[in-house]
Order: C-alpha cells, then sequence, then structure tokens
C-alpha cells in the first residue's frame, strides 16, 4: 500500500467541502464504485420488492374515510396502499443503506491508496468481518427484526396491521438516533478490524465509543446533515429518472402505472442516491480520523518506516 501517494489529498475539510469531494471520487472511479455497490444492492432492491410489493394491493378500511372533513374524502383506498408502500421502502431502504455499501467501502479504502482491488477479493475481504456486520447491523441496529416484520404483513389482516406498522416505525426512530451517534461502525469493523476479547485489544464498543465520542456533536450533525443531503438527492434523481422514462418510453407525456413508479424507479433513485452518501460517509470518517488521531500525520510515518525498511533490505543483500 502506497501511503504517500493517494488519489486526493489526506487532510482536514469541511462538510461542504466533504461533498464536493464525493462527487470528484465517484467521477475519477464511477465503474469500481458503482460495480462494488449493485452486487449488494441489486439483491437487496429484488428482496425489499418482495418483502412490499403486497403493500400496494393492501385493502384498508375504506369506512373510516368516507365521513368526515374534505380531506378525508379525498383519501382511497390505493392511496393509502400506495403512501404506505413509499413509506416503508424510504424506511427499509435508510435501514439497509450501510449493509449496501460493505463492498463500495472497501473498494474505496483500496482505490485512494493505488490499489487495484477484484469484486471477488472485495467479498473474500468481507467474509472475513460477516459476523461482526450481523451482530452489529442485523441484532443490534435490529435490521433482522424490522425485515421480520414486513414479512408478517403478508399474512396479517387489518386489525393487527397498524400495530405492526406502529412497531416498525418506533423502531425506526430509535435506529435514526442509534445511526446519528455511531455513524461509521462499518468503516470501523471493515477497515479496522476490532477484536472481540479486550484483552488483545480494541473491542468494536471501546473503538466506536472512542472515535465518536471524540469530537462531541460534530458526529452526530455531519451524519443527519448527510441524511439530509441524501434524501434531497434522491428526490432529485427520482425526478430525472421518471423524466427521461416518460419522455422515452412513453406516448402519451405520462406514466400511467404508479405501481411502476413506486415499485422500480423510486427505489432505483434512493438506492443511487445511498451509493453517494455511502463515499460521503467514508470521507467524514477519514476527516473524523484526521481530526482526532491526527492520521494524515501517522500516514507519513508509515511511508517513511517503509522506505526504510526497503533500504534495510537492499543493504543486507550485498
Amino acid at each position: 500500500m502506497k501511503f504517500d501517494k493517494t488519489h486526493i489529498q489526506i487532510r482536514s475539510r469541511t462538510e461542504s467541502e466533504l461533498l464536493d469531494i464525493s462527487l470528484h471520487i465517484i467521477r475519477r472511479f464511477p465503474i469500481p464504485i458503482l460495480l462494488a455497490f449493485l452486487v449488494v444492492a441489486i439483491p437487496l432492491l429484488l428482496i425489499n420488492d418482495l418483502l412490499l410489493s403486497h403493500v400496494l394491493t393492501l385493502q384498508f378500511n375504506p369506512l373510516e374515510y368516507r365521513s368526515g372533513s374534505i380531506v378525508e374524502r379525498e383519501f382511497t383506498t390505493s392511496d393509502l396502499s400506495f403512501k404506505t408502500y413509499l413509506y416503508l421502502q424510504i424506511v427499509l431502504i435508510t435501514t439497509q443503506a450501510p449493509i449496501a455499501s460493505i463492498l463500495s467501502t472497501l473498494m474505496l479504502s483500496k482505490l485512494i491508496f493505488n490499489e487495484k482491488p477484484t469484486i471477488k477479493g472485495l467479498i473474500k475481504d468481507a467474509r472475513s468481518c460477516f459476523w461482526n456486520i450481523v451482530t452489529a447491523f442485523g441484532f443490534r441496529r435490529c435490521i433482522i427484526i424490522q425485515m421480520g416484520l414486513l414479512a408478517l404483513l403478508i399474512g396479517t389482516g387489518y386489525a393487527g396491521r397498524g400495530t405492526i406498522l406502529t412497531f416498525y416505525t418506533l423502531i425506526f426512530i430509535a435506529l435514526l438516533f442509534v445511526r446519528g451517534n455511531r455513524p461509521y461502525t462499518l468503516e470501523i469493523i471493515l477497515l479496522e478490524r476490532p477484536g472481540r476479547d479486550s484483552s488483545k485489544g480494541m473491542t468494536l464498543h471501546q473503538r466506536s465509543k472512542m472515535l465518536h465520542t471524540a469530537t462531541g456533536g460534530n458526529v452526530m450533525g455531519r451524519s443527519m446533515f448527510g441524511m439530509l443531503v441524501g434524501a434531497i438527492f434522491s428526490l432529485c434523481l427520482y425526478g430525472a429518472i421518471a423524466f427521461f422514462s416518460i419522455s422515452l418510453f412513453t406516448e402519451s407525456g405520462t406514466i400511467e402505472s404508479s405501481v411502476f413508479t413506486a415499485r422500480w424507479l423510486f427505489p432505483i433513485s434512493c438506492w443511487l442516491a445511498v451509493c453517494y452518501t455511502s463515499v460521503v460517509r467514508f470521507m467524514n470518517y477519514i476527516d473524523t480520523r484526521i481530526l482526532t488521531e491526527g492520521w494524515e500525520a501517522e500516514l507519513k510515518i508509515r511511508t517513511e518506516a517503509y522506505k526504510l525498511e526497503q533500504r534495510q533490505q537492499l543493504g543486507t543483500s550485498w
């Protein structure tokens, strides 16, 4: 690894600079980053469609909306199904965003240092962290529980539907708080490889606490700001994708099937936004290490140590 030859200068940056340089990184390596991201994102897209497609056909109680205000009369059963589907899709994609960026994060960590990784090699590296990822995200951040609740909706009647959605929403709110305070858990697992035994080194909990609490509310603020930028970016992408779809594939100038829009165009735009925010999160992780640990100085020291080691090996070969 060439610590002194990186594609970007390792130094502290502001939030706006990190957003800008993330776009430059994607422009510099579009195919490797997108390919590594899609390897995980496409299966998640199909799994989410399997879990949620039935929501578009759910029958809510129409009697509840026949009487009341003018606004309430505007809602129909199909409207509620459509809006519920979009809401669940947003929550599920937000929850799964770190999982989808596993390979792209590993790809970024190698591309920056002028390495040439392969998808097969990245999958092998990710497999060595499998149980840490499952424990940190599947159980502690309740991704498995959320997907299980969505599976229950398939066979649940009208009476239990509201309870499941309420519990699902409460888990999501708690997840946002945890994720806002601990946004770099995935990067710590993949790039620092913490152990499970504290006697042999720093554990994931210890390392996460050390990194996330050192800068106070800065980590939380950057995390929430990144989510906001991702939401705006996904809406912009959705508008662009919908516009080109209407222009190229329809004769009437309108998308006649809202089901097609909800099931495919909207999730695709959200996942593309997740790809961008994963790069932003990676750059934020590097910037946090620079601020708290002087990582740029550490890289320079490692470079000199590597050069010194090479010189010593050359001297002993005479």
